[in-house]
This record gives structure tokens, C-alpha cells and sequence, in this order.
């Protein structure tokens, strides 16, 4: 019992963390020293990094008007970098099959929680617009560059994806020899029905709850998204859908982009709407190489292990081919 009281008063501990900044700035990280709240934190969500002997490098960065909370694990030989980008009302934990798997592979791998996600400040999972994600992942890519290789690969999930997307599309990319979208977001399912509830809740409300999908074959991941993840979002900011369907107004009129991509998308996908968003990718993407994976619902890197297997290799594979072209 007193194991179990500490544990949950450490989860409480670190659930605040950001307000009483006792994470220090990641520039000062040296990989020891943590308390037992954050050590508490990344035990929870399998951020430790230690089966490779990794090493773990966990703090804050400025973004704008954020601070934003992001990790490097460091294998003692890498070739390359990978920044992982999580979707929606999700954090860096989202990324906790993924992590292990590129590490084992030689890689190096940076995450960060994007403004108003996991410890990461701002108002939850509001944004303003597209730009303060993207300039979210350009600060973050600074912020580790002392650590980081110069050879970078990007790796975005659902929002990550359409993060990564505004990049390319405006030229802003230049740090990533590749990159990954992986269910990427442009359309949500039932989008345009969307845009008349919007208007009905706008009109006295800034939020509303999140409606929970069935977004993977995993009932193990389930049952943690819903009850033991503490710091996933359990609604939708209203600011974040308009500036969503701002974004998806000026993606119409960005020209297209030259630059081969990976697109991994599961055909069981029901939380964005797939068969939109890759005609989307095809016509300002032309390059994109795209890789289906049957039966995979929206959480590619948390399905059942067969399914979540199918995707990581997908990723190793292709990271594996450009490591081959710069030897």
C-alpha cells in the first residue's frame, strides 16, 4: 500500500510540474539527477530509455509565449536523429513502442509535448494557429542541435503529420533529410458536418469533451489511454478547430511539394478521414510513397503488436534506405 500511495502522490507531483517549473531547460540537462516525481513520470509512460543504455536528456525550451517540455535519448553510437511529432490532445508517452524500437535501430530520437499538450504549457490543447506548431518543431530541433546529429528525420502522427505537412509546404523543412506522416490530419471524420457544431457551440462554449473512438485494436492501450493517462486531454479546444479550418482554407492554396515522403495510413482508420487527406497528400505531395497497412486503426505505434509491427519496420526501412545513400 505504501508503494502504491507513493506512486500516486509522485504522479500527482509531476502532473504539476510545468506551474512550479522544477524542470530545469534542456540546454542544462546532463542526463542524472531527477527527482522522484519526474523519474515517477517517465517510468509511467516508458520514457527511460534504459534498455539500450541510453542516454536521457529531459527539459524545458522556450517557444514563443511557451515553454515547452521535450526529451533526447542518445544511444552511445547514432547515426542520424529522429523528432517524433504526437497527434492531437496526446503527449511524448504516445511514443513509448516507437522510442525503444528506433533506438535499438541506432538512431537517435528527440520528442517534446507540443503547446497546451502533456507538461508542455500553454491553454490545454488550444492553439492559435498552424504556426505556433511549426515553429514549436523549429525551436525544438534548435534547442537540440548541440546534442542532435545534423542529419535529421522527421516522424509525425495524425496532427504531427499536418504539422509536418505546413512545413513542407512552406519551405520550412530544410532540417530533415525525410520525413514520415503517419495517419496524417487534414480532414477529421465527419469534417464538414463539423463545421455547423462548431457554430452552435462557439456561440456559448470554448471547448467541448472528447468523444472517445475505438482508434485501436489494442485493449491493453485503451484501457491506459482512459483510464491511466494522466496527462492526455479529455477535450477538444474550440480555438484549436478554428484554427484547424483556417489552416485547411490556406493548405488549398499552397503550392505543391517536390521533396519524396513516406505516408503510412491504416485502412480501419476511423477518427480522420483517410481516403480525403491521401488525395490531399498526392496532389501537394506528388512524391509521397504511400503504404497501407490492412486492418490498422488511427494509433499506428500503439496497435496490437502484428499491426503496430508493420508500421515501425515501415520506419526502419525507410530511414534504414537514406542512412545507405549518405555512406
Amino acid at each position: 500500500m505504501i508503494q502504491i500511495l507513493s506512486k500516486r502522490k509522485h504522479l500527482r507531483e509531476w502532473s504539476s510540474m510545468t506551474e512550479r517549473l522544477d524542470i530545469l531547460p534542456i540546454a542544462q540537462a546532463d542526463g542524472r539527477g531527477y527527482s522522484p516525481a519526474v523519474q515517477a513520470y517517465f517510468d509511467h509512460y516508458g520514457l527511460n530509455g534504459k534498455p539500450f543504455g541510453t542516454e536521457h536528456l529531459f527539459g524545458m525550451f522556450p517557444s514563443g509565449d511557451f515553454t515547452l517540455a521535450g526529451h533526447l535519448f542518445r544511444p552511445t553510437q547514432y547515426t542520424a536523429t529522429v523528432i517524433l511529432v504526437h497527434g492531437y490532445l496526446n503527449h511524448s508517452g504516445q511514443f513509448r513502442h516507437l522510442i525503444p524500437y528506433l533506438l535499438e535501430r541506432g538512431l537517435a530520437v528527440g520528442v517534446f509535448d507540443l503547446p497546451g499538450h502533456g507538461l508542455s504549457t500553454g491553454d490545454e490543447a488550444a492553439i492559435d494557429a498552424m504556426s505556433q506548431y511549426t515553429q514549436a518543431v523549429q525551436d525544438f530541433v534548435a534547442a537540440t542541435g548541440q546534442w542532435g546529429r545534423p542529419q535529421y528525420v522527421a516522424v509525425g502522427f495524425s496532427l504531427g503529420g499536418a504539422i509536418l505537412m505546413d512545413l513542407l509546404l512552406n519551405g520550412r523543412a530544410a532540417a530533415f533529410e525525410k520525413v514520415v506522416l503517419a495517419a496524417p490530419l487534414v480532414h477529421w471524420s465527419l469534417y464538414e458536418q463539423s463545421k455547423g457544431t462548431y457554430k452552435v457551440y462557439s456561440a456559448f462554449t470554448d471547448r467541448i469533451p472528447r468523444f472517445y473512438q475505438k482508434n485501436s485494436s489494442d485493449r491493453d492501450y485503451l484501457v491506459f489511454n482512459r483510464t491511466q493517462d494522466y496527462l492526455h486531454r479529455k477535450s477538444l479546444s474550440l480555438r484549436w478547430v478554428k484554427a484547424m479550418f483556417d489552416w485547411n482554407t490556406a493548405l488549398e492554396k499552397m503550392p505543391p511539394c517536390p521533396m519524396p515522403i513516406q505516408v503510412i495510413q491504416g485502412d480501419k482508420d476511423t477518427t480522420v478521414d483517410w481516403r480525403y487527406n491521401l488525395n490531399i497528400v498526392r496532389e501537394k505531395i506528388p512524391n509521397a510513397e504511400i503504404q497501407m497497412i490492412h486492418g490498422a486503426r488511427h494509433e499506428l505505434f500503439n496497435e496490437v503488436i502484428e499491426l503496430r509491427r508493420q508500421a515501425m519496420d515501415l520506419i526502419g526501412d525507410y530511414t534504414r534506405q537514406i542512412l545507405s545513400k549518405k555512406q
